[in-house]
């Protein structure tokens, strides 16, 4: 059954507070995303400004060149999973080696343009693939649907791999995704931006599961 991951998309430690404080009555996981300025364009809080909701998992998208610079960092976080970037770590191998030692999963996330041919060669050793329909490292932007195409491609080399789709989703195109397969929808100012965000969330996560 796919389920919802609120995103946290946070460029100053007082944004990163409030977007934890509002997802707390509801969120059973969250997304925080990390950009570094120069792999992605905008620059967020560092690894080191990161907290977590207590006994919520967390799902850490380190959008950044060498996040193995910051391994330390990350396993102090204890994250669920730590999602890297082919486009920035062609070769994760070391990083995710170093992370399932820790008892930490690991996930690939793959730009509009990178196929999955590219990285079929990864993906039988992962737990989670994340496909990128937005504008990297920006809330909102356009939803790039022509990109769940690569689903149900992903899901013939690993069928057992958790796939989310990241980037525009809205409560009218979420079941887009959820048709093409996706098992995790990543969604950031659909909630953040809505005037009740915990009734979207349960709208967003109703459309997951199928019942509506």
């Amino acid at each position: 059954m796919a389920s919802v991951a609120p995103t946290i998309l946070a460029t100053t430690p007082e944004d990163y507070a409030v977007r934890i404080d509002r997802l707390k009555p509801f969120a059973t996981r969250i997304h925080v995303d990390i950009c570094d300025g120069v792999f992605a364009d905008n620059r967020t809080i560092g690894l080191s400004q990161v907290y977590d909701i207590d006994d919520i998992p967390m799902d850490l998208h380190l959008m950044m060149g060498q996040p193995g610079g910051q391994i330390e960092n990350i396993i102090a976080l204890q994250p669920s999973l730590v999602i890297v970037h082919f486009e920035a770590v062609s070769d994760p191998a070391d990083l995710f080696g170093q992370l399932h030692e820790m008892g930490i999963h690991v996930g690939l996330a793959i730009l509009p343009e990178t196929t999955i041919q590219q990285v079929a060669h990864i993906l039988p050793g992962i737990h989670h693939l994340l496909v990128f329909t937005g504008t990297l490292g920006h809330n909102g932007g356009e939803f790039k649907g022509e990109c769940l195409d690569k689903i149900s491609a992903a899901h013939e080399i690993n069928p057992d791999l958790e796939i989310a789709v990241d980037g525009g989703i809205t409560m009218e195109n979420a079941h887009l995704a959820i048709d093409a397969g996706a098992n995790l929808l990543n969604v950031g100012s659909c909630i953040h931006e809505s005037s009740d965000p915990e009734s979207t969330y349960i709208t967003l996560q109703a459309i997951a599961e199928g019942q509506v």
